[in-house]
């Protein structure tokens, strides 16, 4: 199960029958015990896998999160609770959860009412006391906490903290400049591009931070990156070329797409990946689609107004 894909470091292939379904955690030797990044969702699953490759008696000196989404924290409190080790994520993470319970603990409505953010922009109808509770699922206290370009040992290895908002505000690369490993976390994907969501306004324009992260961690020499999931990265700056053309070449059919009287981000998500009525199902691809739009109109070629309660997007000629 555990399989070596670098000095000291093995990779763990975390399956759940739910969201992604699968993650790759990864367990750090050390001569004080071995150190876990990411833990995948909270699901029997999940725990059997890591249960299997970690036996009782296992000295597992932390659990290192690379940011905070259920399918990297969800077994975050039973791994601290079976090996005693201390969860580490960031303070930028640690607000991030804070942020969420706040919201769920402040909220009126009941599941009936739906997430008015994605209503104005015209996607899926979600109910947002539901999508709270889940974001609020997996809270925990964590025992350390992580900031920007700091030295951390994980096992017998110094890394550097790196961090890479775009997949979320509060991600974080983590970089040994002695074995050039990146753990990479979704910053940079094999078999996918890495979802780039926006959840609200006061998020700003997450697609811009995602390149400027981007150019971040290319400057690094980096022999392999060990993302979060899917295969390895053996070539960064390759994939990191192949993932800015894929979002332009999206960009591209966004402008085409939007129509002469202008267009919800949901319409020219539509259009853009051809599904005829906007659903739960398409979450992403409209996550994707306003995450672009919102970057094409900090460049000047889109321009968003409020008509009728929602948010129609122009070509700026």
């Amino acid at each position: 199960m555990l399989v070596q894909v670098a000095k000291g470091i093995h990779q763990l292939s975390i399956q759940f029958p739910f969201g992604m379904r699968q993650m790759n955690g990864y367990v750090i030797e050390g001569k004080d015990g071995v150190t876990l990044v990411d833990t995948g969702s909270y699901a029997e699953q999940s725990i059997d896998i890591w249960k299997r490759a970690l036996p009782v008696g296992t000295k597992v000196e932390k659990v290192l999160l690379t940011h905070s989404h259920t399918d990297h924290i969800g077994l975050a409190k039973w791994l601290r609770d079976t090996y005693r080790a201390p969860i580490l994520i960031s303070r930028l993470g640690y607000e991030e959860m804070q942020k969420f319970r706040r919201r769920l603990q402040d909220y009126r409505g009941d599941t009936s009412s739906l997430y008015p953010f994605f209503l104005r922009h015209g996607g899926p109808s979600i109910s947002e006391k539901s999508l709270l509770e889940q974001v609020d699922a997996d809270y925990f206290e964590p025992d350390e906490l992580l900031e920007d370009n700091q030295e951390i040992a994980l096992g017998d290895f110094s890394f550097e903290s790196i961090w890479t908002p775009g997949h979320s505000p509060d991600h974080f690369c983590f970089y040994d400049r002695s074995t050039r490993v990146l753990l990479a976390g979704d910053h940079v994907l094999n078999d996918i591009s890495p979802l780039i969501p926006i959840w609200s306004e006061e998020e700003g324009n997450p697609l811009c931070d995602y390149f400027h992260s981007l150019d971040k961690i290319a400057q690094l020499p980096v022999d392999i990156a060990l993302p979060g999931h899917g295969s390895m990265i053996h070539d960064l700056p390759k994939r990191i070329v192949e993932l800015r053309a894929g979002h332009e070449q999206r960009m591209q059919q966004i402008l085409e797409g939007v129509s002469e009287n202008g267009s919800t981000a949901g319409e020219i998500a539509q259009v853009v990946y051809g599904f005829d009525r906007m659903s739960i199902r398409h979450l992403a691809e409209f996550l994707m689609t306003l995450s672009r739009i919102l970057y094409l109109e900090s460049e000047g070629k889109l321009r968003g107004e409020e008509r009728e309660g929602k948010v129609v997007f122009r070509l700026i000629e």
